[in-house]
């Protein structure tokens, strides 16, 4: 077990992903289903009953109240973070030790609230995937 604490980031990194958490991630979809389609072709989404993440090219990536940017880095690709910021030990560690409880990678690791969501379902953000995860936060 790897004890670490959250630090800045000296050097953000540009985002790759946004990331909505509770009211944030319905605030998000609503910017996201409000796309065209040609805006949305570039974005790709997953979900968790608390979370959306939605992750393309920088310029592309929308906006909504309350959402974070997030981003991998070079020295752990399969992990990707805040974009500003990062574990205070070496992030090739913090990798192998997701790996060995998560085997899908990548992963989000997200300080509030704590997180690990799995980034290998992503999917291209059509309006199917928008209706299926509006449907599972309406369970």
């Amino acid at each position: 077990m790897i004890r670490w604490r959250w630090r800045n980031e000296t050097e953000p990194p540009e985002p790759t992903a946004v990331v909505g958490i509770g009211a944030a991630s319905r605030r998000l979809l609503a910017v996201v289903a409000a796309l065209g389609t040609r805006e949305r072709a570039a974005l790709r989404a997953t979900a968790n009953q608390d979370v959306l993440v939605v992750t393309g090219p920088a310029a592309a990536l929308p906006w909504a109240n309350g959402v974070r940017y997030a981003a991998p880095r070079a020295e752990a690709p399969a992990v990707w973070l805040p974009t500003t910021e990062r574990p205070d030990v070496a992030l090739d560690l913090v990798e192998r030790a997701l790996r060995v409880r998560h085997p899908q990678t990548p992963l989000l690791l997200w300080r509030e609230p704590p997180q690990i969501v799995p980034l290998n379902r992503l999917l291209p953000a059509t309006d199917a995937l928008l209706a299926r995860i509006e449907a599972l936060w309406n369970r």
